[in-house]
């Protein structure tokens, strides 16, 4: 039996991963047991914005705040990943992370927004520490294990300065060069540790 992943962590795509929904991404591992695992990708914003998916009238609701494509599954379904504590309704908790679809959530990440606007910062000038994903990656029993075995993935423990506190183009090639090589210097190798 493979041996339990540390979680939450960040999975690091390493170069040879040529999956067009994986290549140079970096996903936060919530999930990992003998039934699989779940994740959500947390560099690849999507083309359209949190007012044009978040449907409740009540919210008013900026047209620059991204959403992120999660994974390719599940494309119909939204969540809110944050590290502001509380949310006593949120579907999953460790530490101070949360992932979560409850109202709180996205209250939190509204109210989070106009406070930046009421103190006149600029779209880009901060960062939230919440991100609106929309879809999630999953992986059937073993998958992710032979994955990171054929050497795919990188698992490092979660950064929430990489997560909340980077530019998503950033987001890739910061957590590589924190592995201490150059991309091009990784070669896909068989991790002992998962044998």
């Amino acid at each position: 039996m493979a041996e339990q992943l540390n979680l939450p962590s960040l999975l690091i795509a390493l170069p040879g991963l040529m999956d067009p929904h994986f290549v140079k991404s970096v996903v936060l591992l919530i999930q990992h047991n003998p039934d699989g695992a779940l994740g959500f990708i947390v560099n690849r914003p999507m083309p359209n914005n949190l007012r044009d998916v978040v449907f409740q009238s009540r919210y008013q609701i900026p047209n620059h705040v991204p959403v992120w494509m999660g994974g390719p599954i599940g494309s119909n379904q939204g969540l809110v990943i944050h590290n502001q504590g509380g949310d006593i309704a949120a579907t999953t908790s460790s530490g101070d992370l949360r992932v979560s679809s409850s109202e709180e959530a996205v209250e939190g990440l509204v109210q989070h927004i106009e406070h930046v606007q009421a103190h006149g910062l600029t779209k880009g000038a901060t960062l939230l520490p919440y991100r609106f994903v929309i879809g999630y990656c999953g992986w059937g029993p073993k998958q992710l294990d032979m994955e990171l075995k054929s050497g795919q993935w990188y698992q490092k423990p979660l950064d929430f300065n990489l997560l909340f506190n980077t530019p998503w183009q950033e987001i890739w090639p910061r957590a590589i060069m924190d592995l201490g090589v150059h991309p091009l210097d990784i070669a896909p190798n068989i991790q002992s540790y998962m044998n």
